[in-house]
């Protein structure tokens, strides 16, 4: 048993080391800006904003895809749901007072009956489009001035099908804002980001990507993914089962000031549901990756395995140190919390996992959805009760 958990703990310090070093290089790349040439001046883009509510810091994210160094046409669609949303005259007032000639339109729509609200806001965006090469942004994210080019030009070859971002969460003092930043950024950027670079069918992720039109309609359109809350993993799927690349964009950013504790939980169910569609192969192996140090402490406990349980305990300080480490390469301050957030992370999230396979219900954004493996939708209820 000593030995077995000696070579697993190997495999993983040099997992948890590769994952460190990517993301700090890939972070590197994603803050070194480049310039925007005239290889880009005929090409012409579409950003659509999918927007519901007001995000912290709305209009520093906002500023930020209208403060591009891209030198071709930009057109930027603004999609919501209800004509009283307050981030609505946020958007008319930055535009008419510092951003005037910015080509830009605001669109209000019902949901789509059978999709999410996200991808209901999308599709109506779409319907405004000027341009070919269309990319997506959160209302929630920032990014960096060369954003655009670094979005665009992948798809520039033939069989790129999509450029997709990880959302690096900065920010947050209390213990739940803290939680959900390690766990998102731990689920999207060290693992999701890590296995895209490596070419691994890993999906998409939906903070951000970019795609040419005619290739969103040949798929089907975001109708055909819309009615799944991982509308943007199946979407990813299915270019890579066409035979199409997805190319990793740059790291965007989200920051956060104060989350409730259900939003971790939410977010934690989302992630179960998209296990659920592969569970006798994925859940065990999403499980192992989490708790393998746990459960030998536990089986060196219950043998009274004194080796066991030292490897064990050698193997928990590892990723308290891996846990620091990876909040220092996403630009957060190291707070008292954070020594503990690794290893309470990896508990919660094994028991997480199991636990969000019986229960179909998230809420996200206002919305509260009943759902199936893979998150497919089968109820909306609009919750009186805002997600933030």
């Amino acid at each position: 048993m000593f030995y077995v958990e000696l070579l697993l703990g190997i495999f993983f310090f040099f997992f948890w080391t590769a994952q460190i070093l990517f993301v700090k290089k890939h972070m590197d790349w994603s803050y070194t800006v480049i310039d925007s040439n005239e290889e880009d001046e005929e090409e012409g883009v579409t950003i659509i904003h999918p927007i519901k509510d007001l995000d912290f810091e709305f209009e520093k994210n906002l500023r930020s895809t209208f403060e591009q160094n891209y030198r071709g046409p930009i057109q930027h669609v603004f999609s919501f749901q209800d004509e009283n949303d307050p981030a609505i005259p946020v958007v008319r007032k930055i535009i008419e007072e510092y951003y005037k000639d910015l080509d830009a339109a605001i669109t209000v729509n019902p949901l789509i009956e059978g999709l999410n609200g996200k991808s209901s806001n999308m599709v109506h965006g779409m319907k405004l489009a000027k341009y070919q090469t269309l990319v997506f942004v959160d209302s929630d994210i920032r990014v960096q001035p060369d954003f655009i080019v670094k979005m665009v030009r992948p798809l520039r070859e033939h069989r790129v099908g999509m450029t997709t971002c990880g959302q690096v969460n900065i920010g947050g003092k209390d213990f739940w804002t803290r939680f959900f930043t390690f766990l998102q950024n731990s689920e999207t950027d060290f693992l999701w980001a890590f296995f895209t670079k490596l070419n691994l069918n890993m999906g998409a992720t939906g903070a951000a990507f970019a795609m040419k039109k005619d290739l969103l309609e040949k798929v089907g359109g975001l109708e055909r993914f819309g009615s799944s809350l991982l509308e943007d993993f199946h979407l990813g799927e299915t270019l890579y089962k066409m035979g199409y690349k997805l190319v990793l964009g740059p790291f965007v950013e989200c920051h956060v000031n104060v989350l409730p504790m259900e939003k971790s939980l939410n977010y934690a169910k989302r992630i179960g549901i998209g296990i659920k569609t592969h569970i006798l192969t994925e859940l065990p192996v999403f499980i192992l990756m989490l708790s393998w140090y746990w459960i030998f402490l536990m089986i060196g406990i219950l043998t009274k395995n004194k080796g066991v349980i030292l490897l064990s305990l050698i193997f928990v300080f590892f990723r308290v140190i891996q846990a620091l480490l990876m909040r220092k390469v996403t630009k957060n301050e190291i707070k008292i919390v954070d020594f503990v957030m690794g290893p309470l992370f990896d508990l919660f999230g094994s028991f997480y996992l199991l636990y969000a396979l019986s229960n179909p219900y998230v809420e996200w954004r206002g919305i509260r959805y009943k759902v199936s493996a893979g998150g497919y939708i089968q109820k909306i209820e609009v919750s009186e009760k805002k997600s933030s």
